[in-house]
């Protein structure tokens, strides 16, 4: 994976909304093949026995036990399973999405890993149907929980297992590629007082459109953007170093006092009062 698309699906993954929909286990019928043209959720299939074909973008899978699958959304796939040994697995649907775009729309993973850890994968699943079975006020969001680690050990699975041509910018979302460049702008251009004409500029886009393509393509306003990367940088600075918050927030292209406002709403602290939590942690390590 070259350095633009990891810095690009790191942005969009920290943007990301999820829901998650249903999970479940079983074996599937002897007559379970069909195809689905425009798929409007994600699946991830976990199997566990048995024998079929799985077809997406063109190419054919036969799964095998101990594989964990993930088939993105509006993506056509069809699927199948040989009727003397047929599948059983879990699975969960779920959406992943950036605005109003799916985000497995956009960056093409591998379709499948070699799952390590199968007693850990076997637990988490059984914890995600529990809860999708629960009526727990708190369910809806230990799901999203559970669900979080099976993606991320998916994706972490993937770097080290999938093949680099895998990894890239599906053709149907050239207009988030093209957001990159907006992108970079913005984070070479923090400490000015960066205007959304100079943004628009990049992409040769009318303001009021650049706008509506930000928000549909990154889930928030280019405003609401800077300013939380300015707060990230300003994070880093108060951690690392004894800069003024004056110029901390001169280095951010923020007045001082709409900083200090910025930072308290978005962090819930002062800055004077997270660089002096940071050493409180900082002196309690060392006295350990």
């Amino acid at each position: 994976m070259d350095a633009i698309y990891r810095q690009m699906l790191h942005t969009y993954l920290n943007s990301a909304q999820l829901q998650f929909y249903v999970a479940h286990y079983g074996k599937v019928k002897a007559d379970w093949q069909y195809h689905i043209p425009q798929p409007e959720i994600n699946r991830m299939y976990y199997f566990e026995e048995g024998a079929g074909t799985i077809r997406i973008r063109n190419q054919t899978y036969s799964p095998q036990p101990g594989q964990l699958f993930l088939l993105p959304a509006n993506v056509s796939i069809e699927l199948s399973t040989e009727k003397s040994n047929t599948f059983r697995k879990y699975f969960c649907h779920f959406a992943l999405t950036v605005g109003e775009v799916h985000l497995f729309q956009m960056f093409q993973v591998p379709h499948f890993v070699d799952v390590i850890d199968r007693t850990w994968l076997d637990e988490r699943f059984r914890k995600l149907i529990s809860l999708s079975e629960s009526q727990s006020v708190s369910s809806p969001l230990q799901s999203k929980s559970v669900l979080y680690e099976i993606l991320t050990y998916f994706l972490d699975t993937a770097l080290i297992q999938g093949v680099e041509e895998n990894w890239r910018i599906d053709s149907v979302a050239a207009d988030a590629t093209n957001m990159h460049t907006v992108l970079t702008y913005i984070d070479e251009h923090l400490s000015d007082r960066i205007k959304i004409e100079d943004l628009a500029k990049q992409l040769h886009f009318h303001p009021k459109y650049f706008i509506q393509q930000f928000k549909a393509s990154m889930g928030i306003s280019p405003i609401t953007y800077i300013t939380k990367k300015r707060m990230e940088k300003a994070q880093e600075w108060l951690m690392i170093g004894d800069i003024s918050i004056t110029e901390i927030a001169d280095q951010v292209g923020m007045d001082l006092p709409y900083f200090s406002h910025s930072f308290r709403k978005l962090i819930g602290l002062s800055p004077t009062e997270y660089r002096q939590y940071w050493r409180s942690i900082i002196r309690n390590k060392v006295s350990l």
